[in-house]
């Protein structure tokens, strides 16, 4: 029964009118922006009855499930983005190529040198599709969500494009900051722990292990008292609903070598270089960012007005835990800052 149930889960999905979303009066809708390389974005928009916020707010996904996976899950408490539209923002989720129904370009994969799904890749996708939004909603900027390595891929754009953010807002990001990184063991070479160990152009990760390392991380027994299970069943069923297989997921896995690199001091670019207002939050239970990369982007943030810099109770995944384990007060603190 419970297969059966999830079969007729994912064929809803996939199947209904774009961009369905539960949270009353919010309208959604999915589209394949064009780009560049004959790319097609796959970007979705929440709108409310009112809107409340003159410029949208745009949410880009982590290196691991896509954007709708992450920020707007069809059941009850799995849409941190259906819940901000419900304060009165127009919310994009956008979808780097090879994400979700994002495409990808026709690569050449007996060059063993490229990283698909690059920060210079996430930003060229990022310029196209704000320009787009940018048009279709008649602004001059927008506030920019990154998550994980969404936030080095909006901290990378705001540098070069200024002129298209009124704010930034990070969230369990690395940065740049020699320091002790959990995850590094997994990624180096064995014989030169200095050298990523490049195996793979995309990473591959079987639908049951997508939420291992967030179960692992909730510091108590009862799993239940801190995550609805059905929003974590939901996060894995939908994150491997969009390739050929629906029992695995499958993302381009260059940004695994970046974030390798960034955890030995490797800038792809450099906080001073952000001028816009700018939010940095961690939270304590994260697995992903260390406390030493809040540190060094805060140090090295000097030329930002108004920043802001936030340690947070939360796990990694904090904007689908229960609303008292830290998703409320993330949700407060970005409307915070946004109407600050």
């Amino acid at each position: 029964m419970k297969r059966l149930y999830w079969i007729m889960f994912l064929f809803m999905f996939c199947h209904c009118n774009p961009g369905k979303n539960e949270t009353v009066g919010i309208q959604g809708e999915d589209h394949l922006v064009p780009a560049k390389n004959n790319l097609k974005l796959h970007i979705r928009e929440l709108r409310p009855a009112f809107t409340k916020f003159e410029e949208p707010l745009v949410m880009i996904h982590g290196g691991g499930p896509g954007a709708t996976s992450s920020f707007d899950l069809p059941v009850p408490g799995g849409s941190f983005a259906g819940d901000l539209a419900e304060k009165g923002f127009n919310v994009y989720l956008v979808n780097i190529r090879g994400w979700e129904k994002s495409t990808l370009p026709a690569y050449d994969f007996t060059d063993s040198s490229q990283v698909i799904g690059s920060h210079l890749e996430a930003g060229e996708d990022l310029k196209q599709a704000i320009s787009w939004i940018l048009e279709k909603e008649n602004v001059s900027q927008v506030n920019l969500f990154g998550w994980a390595t969404g936030g080095h891929w909006a901290s990378s754009y705001t540098i070069k494009h200024p002129e298209t953010v009124s704010r930034l807002i990070s969230l369990n990001s690395l940065y740049g900051v020699e320091a002790p990184w959990s995850l590094r063991r997994f990624f180096s070479n064995p014989g030169d722990s200095s050298l990523f160990n490049k195996t793979a152009f995309f990473r591959t990760s079987p639908r049951e292990n997508l939420s291992r390392t967030w179960t692992r991380t909730i510091p108590m027994e009862n799993k239940k008292d801190w995550r609805d299970p059905q929003v974590e069943e939901a996060y894995r069923q939908v994150a491997a609903s969009f390739g050929d297989d629906s029992t695995v997921m499958k993302v381009p896995g260059g940004y695994r070598e970046e974030s390798f690199y960034m955890s030995l001091g490797v800038k792809y670019w450099d906080a001073k270089d952000i001028t816009v207002p700018a939010l940095i939050i961690r939270t304590e239970l994260d697995f992903w960012s260390r406390p030493e990369d809040l540190q060094a982007i805060q140090r090295d943030l000097v030329n930002s007005p108004g920043s802001k810099f936030l340690t947070l109770p939360g796990t990694h995944y904090v904007f689908l835990d229960r609303p008292g384990r830290g998703r409320q007060r993330l949700m407060d603190e970005i409307i915070k800052f946004i109407n600050s």
